[in-house]
Formats: C-alpha cells, structure tokens, sequence
C-alpha cells in the first residue's frame, strides 16, 4: 500500500464490501447501509490512507463537491458577527464531513456584481443571506434563482418561487413573545432599536413585536429606533439624539444582543437602574448575553442549526430527494434573564 497510492478498491477489499459501497460513504450516502459496515469502510478510509481523487471525482459524477455562501453586509468584518459565524460553522461541519467544501464571499451590495461564485459556475449549489430593502432583495433573488443551481435562502421568509428554499428561526415569534414578557412585567412602552441597514431577520423581529403591542391596544407605545451599525457608539449617539430632553420609554427591545448591551451600558451610564427603572432586552442569546450586568433577558437563536439543516437541504437537493421542504423554520426559546 505504501508503494503506490491508495484506491477506493483497495478499502473496498480491506473492508470486504462493494466499490458502490465505498463510494456512498465517501459522498454521504448513509440511507442504505448499516452503521456496521459504514464504520467499517471509515475505518478502512483512516486507515489507508484513502483520499478521493477530486478533479477525477466530480468529472465522474459531474460535480464540484464545492457549496457556496454569499453574505450581503456592508461591513468587511462581516465574520465577526455571531449570528454568522455560529450559522457558517453549522454549514461547514455539515458539509465537510460529507466530503464537501465552502466557499464563502462577503461583499456589500454594491460590489456584489464582483463576486465569484455569481459570474463563475464554480459550485454545485448557493446558501445566500441577504441585507438590503425588501425590493432590493427580492430582486436579487431573481437574480440567484436564474443561475442554474439550487440555492437556499438564510432568514427571508417563504420561498418566492420552486427553485429557491428557505430556511429561518421564527423571528417573529420570538419577538412577540419577548414584547409579550415585557408586557406582562408592566414594561407597557418600548423602543425597539434597530440597525440602519434592513435585514428580514430584524423586519421579522419588529412585526412581531409591533403585534403584540397592537393586540394589547398599545400600538403608540411601541416605536423603532434606528442605531447605525449597531455598536455602542452608534447605538448611544442615536439613542442621545433621539431621546434628548425626553424621558426614555419603559423599556428597549434590542435588535440583536449588541444592541441589547449597548442599550444596558446607556442606561448605566445615566444610572438608570435595570430593571427597576428600565427593562431591556436583547436576541439571539449567544455566549455574550450572560456575561452582561444584569444578565440580558433574550431569544435563543439556532443558527448553527439553521446552518447544519441547510447543508442537510442542500445534500438531499443534489442527491435527487423530491421531499424535502421549500420553507424550514426553527423555533427560537426566551431565555429571561435579570434585566426585565
């Protein structure tokens, strides 16, 4: 075996299975065999050494094993952002255990004519989350579903046409059931603090708030205020803007986490006491959110599996799979913490 190089033939015989046999547990095909003789085959895969001839692999099968993700943000440090991040890893453990790569591109919408994996065919299929107003998106998803490829959408409801899927956490949901808590604490007036760039993750999370409100009759008691780019900076200079010589409302509602916190450190700065004078609340419940002072009451976000299931959509897409649904939407859970 050290002689020469490792063939799917050679594991096929060490592992006294079939050349098909090999070939589905390189390519995760599972369906069919026992996890005896899948461990088995693995076993042999490790222990030979084997590794699939790429180039010859997808001429053979008519596939790049390569998925793609574009990311539309304005900001370059795009990868920083926890939501991304933790959906990102989903899509990539995913995936490369099953002998598929990721390819990720981040842009502005600006530059998106510049991107790779649009001008080239260099992938077998697109995970695409998009930012921008509603008009703008759905254009661009036009533009996506003519490129000849399954994509599935990140975060934007309902799939708009048979090429396209779409998978999501109930955004609104979990914003309708934070608003819901703060009513029921009392916190009977909010604001809810966005970012300046739309994403449909954040319009989903302002509806469902905004409902809440409105069944409780308090429509005028909920309003949206812009932050920028969501940081601290930004988030405080908006908030000392738009609040100046006003009392602040009974609560804020953060977009995200960031939001959340950058809106506890505002109001520890003016030494509004939280939650005794200010509720505050955040989304997505990443590590950050109980490391806070108060700890941040918040929604659990699934990103990393959203990211995970899109990989598993995308595999069953390319294998043939007739079943598998346009629109997935997994739950979010309130975690409530000290500060409402």
């Amino acid at each position: 075996m050290d002689a020469k190089r490792t063939t799917a033939a050679d594991v096929a015989r060490a592992a006294n299975v079939s050349l098909m046999t090999v070939s589905n547990v390189v390519n995760g095909r599972f369906e069919a065999m026992t996890d005896e003789t899948r461990a088995a085959v693995e076993y042999q895969i490790k222990v030979l050494d084997y590794r699939p001839n790429a180039s010859g692999r997808s001429l053979r099968l008519k596939q790049r094993f390569s998925i793609g993700i574009v990311i539309i943000d304005e900001s370059p440090t795009f990868l920083a952002d926890p939501f991304i991040t933790h959906l990102v890893a989903g899509l990539s453990n995913f995936l490369n255990i099953r002998g598929y790569a990721l390819v990720v591109q981040g842009m502005s919408l600006a530059r998106l004519h510049e991107a790779t994996l649009i001008r080239r065919r260099e992938t077998d299929a697109l995970c695409v989350m998009l930012s921008g107003p509603r008009d703008t998106r759905q254009r661009l998803i036009k533009r996506f579903s003519n490129l000849g490829q399954p994509i599935v959408l990140f975060q934007e409801p309902g799939p708009p046409n048979a090429s396209v899927y779409s998978i999501r956490q109930d955004d609104f949901g979990g914003a309708k059931e934070l608003a819901t808590h703060l009513l029921h604490r009392g916190f009977d007036e909010v604001a809810f603090l966005a970012p300046s760039v739309a994403w449909p993750a954040i319009e989903q999370r302002i509806a469902g708030a905004r409902s809440a409100f409105a069944a409780a009759g308090l429509t005028e008691q909920f309003r949206v205020i812009e932050c920028g780019d969501g940081s601290i900076e930004a988030t405080d200079a908006a908030l000392s803007q738009q609040l100046a010589g006003s009392r602040p409302p009974k609560a804020f509602m953060g977009g995200n986490d960031q939001l959340g916190i950058a809106a506890l450190k505002w109001a520890s700065r003016r030494r509004l006491s939280v939650p005794g004078t200010i509720g505050v609340t955040g989304f997505n419940a990443f590590d950050v959110w109980r490391y806070t002072t108060p700890v941040l009451t918040t929604a659990a976000s699934p990103a990393y599996a959203i990211g995970s299931t899109a990989g598993e959509v995308v595999l069953d897409v390319l294998h043939g799979k007739k079943s598998t649904a346009r629109e997935i939407v997994l739950p979010v859970t309130l975690q409530v913490g000290d500060s409402t």
